[in-house]
């Protein structure tokens, strides 16, 4: 009726408190094992008021423990059952964290009777894996402590005092610059004083001596970073009129396999100027594709619901446009430096140019209107037309007449077999205009083929929407089908 023994019941031994006549306590002792077993002996027959005491196991030996810290979910001190390993200890204690260092733990085990406690190494990442060389079986006392890979990732922190809107400690970034921390701390204040600024650092000298260096820089100097195949790339103060070819001499020059066709320039003035343009796009084609659309006037059910489907269209052309970023990206073309230094291309830098340098590229992209999107090897023995073929050919709506190429350094090009093209619109073939079309194919270039706006009857009014779609390529740096 008490509801049998718990699992910690001490079996050898129980006790039966039992009142005499005299009103006096005495104590019997029973086997519980036995009894339980119905042994006739030891399943003594109870009378009124007799108190049955079964003890713990405990009361005879302490209860052995096993304790976890460190990056583990739940750390604290178990029960220790009977071989209980490492990863037996790790699940107990809800597993490890995402810092837990695998690598190297540490388990401390101490002798109850002696008081002396030696040092184990433990591999985790070998215990969790099953290896009993490093799964130790758990003894009493045994105390296991699992470090934290940030233990062995030195923390590097900066600090900004004065005229910022947030001075304080801020941890350091690869790469940060002056301009990155500055921004990190809320700007400076209007109060701040740009020519006057001190950077602080302490370094250690040969003989591990440590220093506190101070150096004055001036905030209000422009800056141009130069990143990519160069041997220094970096982040330049520029002086007014300092043109780009020395700038990259002061990085020391290309690396052996920079890829110069395929430098990326970008300006944040230009950036500003070619958004604005997107803007002022997307705004007259709003003008000119919405005023139009009043779906009241129409006649039949069909055709509320092809105006209705022809005004999602236009709002997802719309939408599309407005969604475009500008890259800010000209078009440079980098040479050795003895042939940049007053050429065209040796321009005046500007505060907060940027000129990325790719590695060698051998990689042609076509995407677009065909069977299979992709990139393929680059080879000289091949043009655009060949490209195409790759893919798996034209897809149904193809526009031929308007495939065009944004080049490697970042320009726009039409495509052309030769001195002649074939126009599938007029059936008969076109003097080709070497002006604006091209046919060579080079190493990064990406050859788009435009889906034809005859599909879409509302498209066709749009004047020179290929030319269009093109100059936004060029200017956000993709391109993408619309329906």
């Amino acid at each position: 009726t008490a509801g049998d023994l718990t699992k910690n019941a001490y079996l050898k031994k129980g006790e039966i408190i039992r009142v005499d006549k005299k009103k006096e306590f005495f104590t019997l002792y029973f086997d519980v094992a036995r009894a339980m077993a119905g042994d006739p002996a030891e399943n003594i027959l109870l009378e009124d008021e007799d108190q049955i005491v079964i003890h713990s196991l405990y009361e005879e030996k302490w209860k052995e423990t096993a304790s976890v810290s460190g990056e583990v979910k739940k750390p604290g001190e178990f029960v220790l059952t009977e071989k209980m390993r490492v990863s037996d200890l790790l699940f107990k204690a809800g597993g490890q964290t995402r810092d837990t260092l695998l690598d190297e733990a540490e388990l401390y085990r101490t002798d109850w009777k002696t008081k002396k406690t030696t040092l184990l190494k433990v591999n985790l990442g070998g215990a969790l894996a099953g290896n009993l060389a490093d799964n130790l079986e758990l003894r009493d006392l045994d105390r296991l402590v699992i470090h934290s890979l940030w233990e062995k990732v030195y923390k590097k922190n900066v600090a900004i005092e004065g005229d910022v809107l947030k001075p304080g400690v801020y941890p350091l970034a690869e790469p940060m610059m002056v301009r990155n921390l500055v921004f990190a701390a809320g700007n400076v204040l209007e109060s701040a004083s740009l020519e006057e600024a001190e950077i602080s650092s302490r370094i250690v000298d040969k003989d591990n001596r440590a220093m506190v260096v101070h150096r004055q820089i001036n905030l209000g100097k422009k800056y141009a970073t130069f990143s990519g195949k160069l041997k220094y790339p970096g982040r330049y103060v520029i002086s007014k009129g300092e043109k780009l070819s020395t700038v990259i001499e002061r990085a020391g020059g290309y690396t052996d396999d920079a890829y110069l066709r395929g430098a990326w320039f970008t300006r944040e003035s230009v950036r500003a100027m070619q958004q604005k343009g997107l803007t002022e796009m997307a705004d007259r084609m709003e003008r000119e594709l919405l005023s139009g659309g009043n779906i009241s006037t129409s006649t039949s059910a069909e055709e509320v619901a092809a105006k209705k489907a022809e005004l999602e269209q236009k709002k997802h052309f719309v939408g599309y446009l407005r969604g475009l970023k500008a890259t800010g990206r000209m078009t440079i073309r980098l040479a050795h430096l003895r042939l940049l230094k007053g050429s065209e291309y040796d321009i005046e830098l500007e505060d907060g140019d940027s000129l990325f340098i790719p590695p060698s590229n051998n990689v042609v992209n076509v995407t677009g209107s065909v069977m299979s999107q992709g990139s393929y090897i680059y080879s000289n023995r091949m043009d655009y037309q060949d490209y195409i073929d790759l893919t798996g050919g034209y897809a149904k709506y193809a526009d031929t007449d308007n495939t065009f190429v944004l080049k490697v350094d970042g320009s726009a090009r039409k495509l052309s077999r030769g001195l002649f093209n074939w126009s599938s619109s007029r059936s008969r073939w076109e003097l080709a205009g070497f002006e604006q079309e091209v046919r060579t194919i080079e190493p990064g270039d990406t050859i788009v083929v435009p889906e034809k706006v005859e599909k879409i009857a509302w498209l066709r009014e749009i004047k020179d929407i290929t030319q269009i779609l093109m100059n936004s390529a060029v200017t956000a740096g993709v391109f993408k089908a619309l329906f």
